[in-house]
């Protein structure tokens, strides 16, 4: 048979693969429909097609196709998934929330690519004809290719940029999802197949073209030009390989260097999710796949026969223990609107235990939008959760949820778990029986970091605290965990005395009476207490915990609160913060605070900075010191004379951020590279700090560039504080230098120039302003203050308003700082006085059409010059003409255009 005559299905059979093996496209089965799912991979993608538009646009017989999306060079898509209340019968959005949408996607390419002019895109934008109406909800979608090829890491940060812009443009649709539901995770990771074109769900209608757009980069109107084509003049016969995901003929861009960081971070993050997916081996029980589960009757069966023999073993019973907290939850953890708190459950399930699936899939059958059709697409979703997740969600994580927001029921449960625990250890009385009992009294509160040192942490009020040897949990033993046992030694005793001495129980009762007497004498002996703390060591035992702490940049805890400034709220902490840093104040909503002091501030910091563009650096700047990102790679030096004010920020400062502040020597930037992250208390205690403060060098002193950046690159640093083990972390903090003595920069390199940032304090604060113009001439001190003698009696008072201010500045700012003129002009001049060979170049070279230079002659004018200059330590001749190179083109037998300015050494001749 010729390969024209043959069909799309026959075509597919000849592509069909069995499961396991490599495939690029399956088909969705359905057994009410008689659809027969597959798994297939296509090689000759041009054919296939052919006989796909053939089968689908000329036959018209419908299909049901998915494409697998590409990681690296993948063409942007996007899945729109709106859903309404039931009342709802007809679309929602316009061409104009179409529009609107494609804008905010380009202007943050633009933002994340380096975009040349005149690039162009094409746009298709796909709909279904009409909405979906079910019983208790109304759904839409959207589908939208870019004609632009870039890696699923660069799609994932686009739609972390463009969500919190699209809630707000959008926020005239009265849709019932959250916003991370409206933009697929899963298609924007490459996670989750793609319908192809004209394909559809069983029982579903097809998504087709409904807008094209062309849309152009113009660099004269630095904007994007968004031209509309029209649809019908689209030959889709002809085009259709551009409507597919595995295109690979759209141009690409590339990433912007100051995202290379971010990026790289994600592509990590990617990479150890697909070396550590772990896939479910066993999906079937009595012979039924979990996905054709289509009955909450036969789920709890599964459930049933899956925990029935967990009360074996102390880890099985937990993993029952995980479930029933899981089914507390209430609905704002599983219903309409609740994607973010719903998909980090099944994050915590994963990482707990594989085995947890059946619980994932009961929980979410709770919601009024589950369908047991779907179920498949829910384990698909558990399998490519990432097993390490950033959040570091486990079973405590459940717990801790179940007791915030279900107190009640929470008791029920850990009640239940813990008298189970202790009815063992009845007729297995020992140490490691006890310190079971201890685990699950007090898992949610207490964790033992180093075994062989006795250092533990225990859950406090939004944070985490250091306790010397675990002494709190010990005296738990002789405490809460004794009486306990003598209420379970009272029960018995009292159900000892309702029945009859020949009653069959009686002495079996009697026998349980006597040791839970004896227990609750255990309970109290010093020995005992001690061999069971030993035994708990290793159950309370968290090898990652030091490794968690202080690590998520996003989080800063207040006295009352924590602040979360990916999700922009403020909240109740919980142990899988793992925070252990706090301000030390209470942290004030916005609109809570009082104007008059809110005025003092603003007039604080208009003395400090009476130049406006510095003045809004400087509040950026603050703003980003609460974010323990470090997106801006910069190293701030604040500078000027005596009574400038700059001693008195960082002190309000200190008030502000309390323990998230630290001074740092400034050796650490002065030392040698070796000795960076060596077993030091100083490196740990920089851990978590998002605001480092460095007092004045040295006169002369050097700055080892290489350190600077690495600490300030995001690099991570190793360190080890006594008796602890060595953890790594990357530095949050923003490094401050607060300085009258600039240090000695001799590297030339961009590298360390462009992380520079020298921020000039250019009041004075003195007793009499304007009044002593011999000294303080006005002409040389134009801004002069009358100094407040008592003002760090107002900082304690001033703190939670200026944290306030800062929280509310940073949510919008997102830790951005935005560069200015006077703070890089500033940083420019300091590079001028610091960079020889710029210096060289000024002074020594200059720019003639028909010049030349030979490196010769070049050689022997520098090292007279910078002998002249700077005596000994004349620097390799290599790395002056790499210079020469960078600045007037590469060396091709000479340099040129450019001439040696000897007119200087004339000069000194007469």
């Amino acid at each position: 048979m010729s390969n024209q005559s043959v069909t799309l299905d026959e075509y597919l059979k000849r592509s069909h693969i069995e499961k396991g093996e490599t495939y690029t496209h399956t088909r969705i089965g359905d057994k009410e429909n008689k659809i027969s799912g597959g798994l297939y991979n296509i090689k000759d993608k041009k054919v296939f097609l052919e006989k796909y538009f053939q089968h689908v646009f000329v036959d018209g017989k419908k299909e049901y196709l998915t494409e697998k999306q590409r990681i690296e060079d993948a063409p942007l898509v996007i899945d729109i998934d709106m859903r309404y209340s039931v009342e709802i019968k007809e679309r929602q959005h316009t061409k104009d929330h179409i529009i609107d949408l494609i804008d905010i996607y380009t202007k943050a390419i633009y933002k994340l690519f380096n975009v040349p002019d005149n690039f162009k895109i094409e746009v298709f934008v796909m709909e279904k004809s009409t909405v979906n109406i079910m019983d208790n909800k109304t759904k839409d979608g959207i589908h939208i290719i870019f004609g632009i090829l870039m890696h699923k890491a660069a799609q994932i940060m686009l739609r972390e940029i463009i969500l919190p812009e699209l809630k707000d443009v959008w926020d005239d649709l009265p849709l019932t999802n959250d916003i991370d539901e409206l933009v697929d995770d899963g298609v924007t990771r490459g996670t989750v197949n793609w319908q192809m074109y004209g394909s559809r769900k069983p029982n579903h209608k097809a998504y087709l073209i409904k807008y094209f757009y062309n849309v152009k980069w113009i660099e004269e109107k630095h904007d994007w030009n968004i031209i509309e084509m029209d649809v019908d003049k689209f030959d889709i016969k002809n085009n259709l390989y551009k409507l597919s995901v595995q295109c690979s003929s759209f141009p690409k861009l590339d990433l912007n260097e100051k995202y290379s960081d971010d990026f790289n971070k994600i592509l990590k993050n990617m990479d150890k999710k697909k070396k550590k997916s772990t896939k479910i081996i066993v999906k079937e029980y009595n012979n039924i796949n979990y996905k054709d589960i289509n009955s909450s009757t036969q789920l709890d069966e599964l459930i049933e026969n899956l925990f029935s023999g967990f009360e074996q073993s102390p880890s099985d019973y937990e993993l029952k223990e995980t479930h029933d907290f899981t089914m507390i939850l209430p609905k704002q953890y599983w219903d309409v609107g609740s994607y973010n708190k719903w998909i980090r459950v099944g994050w915590a399930l994963k990482n707990t235990n594989v085995k947890l699936l059946p619980t994932w899939l009961k929980f979410s059958s709770q919601s009024k939008e589950f369908e047991w059709s779907n179920i498949g697409e829910l384990i698909e979703l558990w399998e490519n959760f990432d097993y390490d997740n950033p959040d570091g969600l486990t079973s405590r994580s459940i717990m801790f949820w179940a007791k915030n927001d279900n107190l009640k029921e929470y008791i029920k449960v850990r009640e239940t778990t813990v008298s189970y625990f202790m009815d063992l250890t009845v007729t297995h009385a020992t140490e490691w029986d006890f310190a079971q009992v201890l685990y699950q009294m007090c898992k949610d509160e207490f964790v033992c970091v180093s075994i062989k040192n006795n250092i533990w942490y225990e859950y406090i009020k939004h944070r985490w605290y250091e306790i010397d040897s675990g002494n709190t949990l010990r005296l738990i033993i002789s405490k809460k965990m004794h009486d306990m046992y003598m209420k379970k030694t009272t029960d018995a005793i009292n159900a000892l005395q309702k029945i009859d001495q020949t009653d069959d129980n009686y002495d079996t009762l009697k026998k349980r009476s006597n040791k839970l007497a004896d227990i609750c004498i255990l309970l109290k002996k010093t020995n005992w207490k001690n061999n069971i703390m030993r035994e708990a060591k290793e159950l309370f035992y968290d090898k990652n915990f030091l490794n968690y702490l202080d690590n998520n940049p996003y989080l800063l805890c207040f006295n009352n609160y924590v602040v979360d400034f990916k999700n922009k709220i403020y909240r109740t902490g919980q142990p899988d913060d793992y925070i252990s840093k706090s301000t030390n104040i209470d942290y004030i909503p916005f609109e809570e605070i009082k104007d008059d002091i809110i005025e003092e501030i603003y007039d604080f910091m208009k003395q400090l900075f009476p130049n406006d563009d510095l003045r809004k650096y400087m509040w950026e700047h603050l703003a980003s010191t609460l974010i323990g990102n470090n997106d801006n790679q910069t190293f701030n030096i604040y500078t000027g004379s005596g009574r400038n004010g700059k001693s008195k920020l960082v002190d309000l400062m200190s008030k502000v951020l309390g323990d998230y502040k630290a001074t740092v020597p400034i050796t650490l930037v002065t030392q040698k590279r070796n000795n960076i992250g060596s077993t030091s208390s100083e490196i740990v205690q920089l851990m978590g700090v998002r605001y480092a403060v460095m007092q004045e060098p040295c006169k002369g002193e050097k700055i080892n560039e290489g350190i600077m950046k690495e600490i300030t690159g995001g690099d991570p640093i190793q360190g080890r504080a006594l008796f602890k083990e060595a953890v790594t972390f990357i530095p949050q903090f923003k490094l401050v230098v607060c300085t009258n003595t600039l240090f000695d920069i001799k590297s030339n390199d961009d590298g360390t120039w462009r992380r520079i940032r020298v921020c000039d304090f250019m009041s004075k604060f003195l007793e009499d302003p304007y009044g002593d113009e011999e000294k303080f001439p006005k002409e040389d001190y134009p801004y002069q203050y009358a100094i407040d003698k008592k003002i760090d009696e107002k900082f304690t008072q001033w703190a939670p308003v200026l944290a306030s201010i800062l929280v509310k500045m940073a949510y919008t700012t997102c830790g951005t700082v935005n560069d200015c003129s006077i703070v890089m002009g500033s940083s420019d001049q300091y590079r001028e006085g610091q960079d020889y060979l710029t210096e060289f170049c000024k002074e020594k070279i200059k720019q003639v059409k028909g010049g030349k230079i030979k490196k010769t002659e070049l050689w022997e004018v520098f090292k007279q010059w910078y002998t002249n200059n700077y005596g000994k330590g004349l620097p390799k001749a290599r790395e002056v003409n790499d210079f020469m190179d960078k600045r007037y083109g590469k060396y091709n037998t000479k340099w040129n255009n450019v001439m040696i300015n000897y007119d200087d050494d004339d000069d000194d001749e007469d």
